[in-house]
């Protein structure tokens, strides 16, 4: 009863939320004036306008708590990670699954009715148009998504004259496709010796940590023999794989060409999809949505990927009795393509917010492989997959379900130590103290592998405390979001809070480090996806406790992003936002802190009679109304003084549903309407439940 009244209060209060307060989407205590209009001076404008009534929409996030004796008799599987339901729709009765498995599910959920089946998962998301005008849909993680929680609890402490302009609606960018003027069947590839190994070794440090699809020794001779006209075994669906290694391994330098080359491989692999399904068609379109991310069409490259997925599917990758059926070097190839078709999917689906095309449900494949030696392709591959697993579980439960506690990021904290445990040292060292013993192209295949997966560590905890980081900036800022929680609770937020901010310097720190040395290529898709939400976590933080503590850590990932935004225009995009909220929060706190510095001299003159500054000066020559603790000083300092004073003399959990009430408040999504022709764009995470116009703030 008492989270139920708890609910019916918050629903009050919002309900009763002044106009201002719900323009610039604030929490509001109902009052009139409200606290917030008096904070901001403006009580002469608080009024209050009837909201209409709207339907409300059961989440997972607000299972009643007289249905947590039926927990025990169901758990969702993996099948449901990240996927969304229809309004009144409910998931079927589930498996139970091991808890201790990455990617189990943490907590399960309850039915409507005390019946084994799940509650309904409503369509929620934020829309954007790309950069021709089509509308697309991005998803709870997405980096966008998290800009929009930015901008609302920068819009709740800033004042509007004060925000950027440029900022108030960002289009999602997909790079248009160059039309292809080749209509031949066939293309003329006619390579050194020397080219085909720079091609190659350049697509092994491009997708280092990302695939592992091939020997690359041996792989790289059927290259050089195919493109010189040498006969080989290969089929046109092989010759296609050849064309999409060279395409991605001449990105970088001969772009034009690996256009080409990209162009010709699509088609043939889409001409022989259904005629020709086996592995190089899975290693294909693989390769082709590699590609794709790494010339800017996010959109396209999870279309493409789709079918690498059901075509790995449908030939058994997924399961490794089915590949050890082939003998045990073809079993290890098989395995280690399942192992990067996650590793593509995560990536994608986490860039996007979208559920992802791949899923542990039914896969025996194992991620973990037992004699590593000094592979480090497999070894880098097996750390990035098994961060990926934990990102996939944050995701799941926490983004996907709009449920947070401090159980459930303990408890994948855990993991993520483990992790830490086993790779942290070893990837440190591979950046810090590269191998003498290595040539140059396999160090910088292995310095970049270290990076990407350090990234996608840090990236993970960034993920998982963002809400935490949420919730210490509005309790610092003054929009107290504290539940029924005691202070060691408190004091816990705080600190996963910190790990946020940690985790993102140490982020910029690494990346900084490798750019550097000069072995970072340009068109790294990953590392940018990852970087646009660190660089917002240290624009945002700078509002908090850390204050301009942050500001050079923020603007090193300004220029993190320049480096990469010389090729990539989400680089350039991300960039351009991230240092408009840094001029915005920066302004900001110097000028709150030139307040505070006031407010400090103007009590010490009271007190002691030091002369006050010229600012000072300036304010005490504006006609105000004094208060009455100032008039109770004036006349004590009139008075005549006793000078006889001077004689006297501081992932599926063994327990209940977790929804933490302080931190509930903004993992609720809220409605948006279509404002004209425009679409809105919808906040994942907002700190309010009220309605909301399509304006940016």
């Amino acid at each position: 009863m008492e989270r139920e009244n708890t609910g019916l209060q918050k629903r009050h209060r919002v309900t009763a939320a002044c106009d201002l307060c719900k323009k610039r989407k604030v929490r509001c205590n109902g009052h009139h004036p409200c606290s917030y209009c008096l904070r901001k001076r403006l009580a002469h404008g608080c009024a209050f306008t009837a909201s209409k009534p709207h339907a409300q929409v059961r989440s997972v996030g607000n299972t009643p708590n007289d249905l947590a004796g039926q927990q025990d008799r169901t758990s969702p599987s993996r099948a449901a990670c990240g996927r969304a339901y229809s309004e009144g729709t409910a998931r079927g009765p589930e498996t139970p699954e091991n808890v201790g498995g990455i990617g189990a599910s943490l907590s399960p959920t309850v039915g409507r009715e005390g019946q084994n089946e799940g509650t309904a998962v409503p369509l929620e998301g934020r829309i954007l148009r790309d950069a021709q005008g089509k509308v697309i849909f991005i998803g709870d993680c997405a980096p966008l998504s998290f800009l929009q929680t930015v901008r609302h609890l920068i819009a709740s402490e800033v004042d509007l004259e004060e925000l950027p302009v440029p900022i108030s609606r960002d289009s999602f960018i997909e790079v248009t496709r160059p039309e292809s003027n080749n209509s031949q069947d066939d293309i003329g590839v006619t390579l050194s010796l020397a080219d085909s190994q720079q091609f190659v070794q350049e697509y092994a440090i491009a997708t280092s940590s990302l695939v592992d699809l091939f020997e690359l020794k041996e792989f790289q001779d059927h290259v050089h023999q195919w493109a010189n006209g040498t006969p080989t075994h290969s089929d046109h669906v092989s010759a296609a794989v050849y064309l999409l290694v060279l395409a991605i391994g001449a990105q970088q330098t001969r772009e034009s060409e690996a256009e080409a080359w990209f162009t010709h491989a699509k088609n043939i692999l889409l001409k022989n999809m259904c005629t020709s399904m086996n592995v190089n068609t899975v290693q294909g379109f693989t390769l082709v949505a590699i590609f794709m991310l790494r010339t800017f069409q996010p959109n396209g490259a999870f279309l493409y990927f789709s079918l690498a997925a059901r075509a790995a599917y449908a030939i058994g990758l997924h399961r490794t009795e089915v590949n050890a059926s082939f003998g045990e070097p073809i079993k290890t190839n098989r395995d280690r393509i399942w192992k990067s078709l996650r590793v593509v999917d995560q990536l994608i689906s986490n860039l996007l917010g979208r559920p992802p095309s791949t899923s542990d449900v039914d896969c025996t494949v194992k991620y973990t492989i037992v004699h590593m030696g000094d592979n480090m392709a497999a070894r880098s591959l097996d750390a990035s997959l098994q961060i990926f697993m934990i990102i996939e579980r944050v995701v799941v439960e926490v983004y996907s379900r709009k449920r947070i506690s401090l159980r459930i990021a303990n408890y994948v904290s855990r993991q993520l130590k483990t992790w830490a445990s086993n790779w942290l040292q070893s990837l440190y060292d591979a950046i810090r103290k590269p191998a003498k013993t290595l040539i140059s192209e396999e160090s910088d295949e292995r310095v970049v592998a270290a990076c990407s997966t350090l990234c996608s560590y840090f990236y993970g905890i960034m993920l998982l405390t963002r809400p935490f980081l949420i919730y210490d900036l509005y309790e610092y800022i003054g929009a107290s979001l504290k539940g029924p929680n005691t202070e060691a609770d408190h004091q816990e937020k705080r600190k996963y809070a910190d790990a946020a901010i940690d985790a993102a310097s140490s982020f910029v720190e690494i990346l900084q480090t490798v750019i550097q040395t000069g072995r970072m290529p340009y068109r790294m898709p990953l590392i940018v996806a990852w970087l646009f939400p660190t660089s917002l976590v240290l624009a945002v933080s700078i509002l908090g406790r850390s204050g301009l503590t942050l500001e050079r850590d923020c603007e090193a990932s300004i220029r993190c992003l320049d480096y990469f935004g010389k090729v990539d225009p989400h680089a350039r995009q991300y960039s351009l936002i991230v240092q408009s909220l840094l001029r915005t929060t920066r302004t900001h706190v110097n000028r709150r802190e030139d307040r505070l510095r006031s407010q400090r001299k103007q009590a010490s003159s009271q007190l002691f009679g030091l002369l006050p500054s010229e600012s000072q000066s300036r304010l005490s020559e504006a006609p105000s109304v004094p208060s009455q603790t100032a008039q109770q000083d004036v006349a004590s300092a009139i008075a005549p003084m006793d000078w006889t004073i001077y004689d006297a003399e501081f992932f599926a959990l063994p327990w209940s549903n977790e929804n933490d009430q302080g931190l509930q408040g903004f993992l609720q999504p809220t409605t948006h309407t279509l404002d004209g022709a425009s679409v809105a764009d919808i906040p994942l995470f907002p700190m309010d439940d009220q309605l909301m116009n399509g304006n940016f703030l």
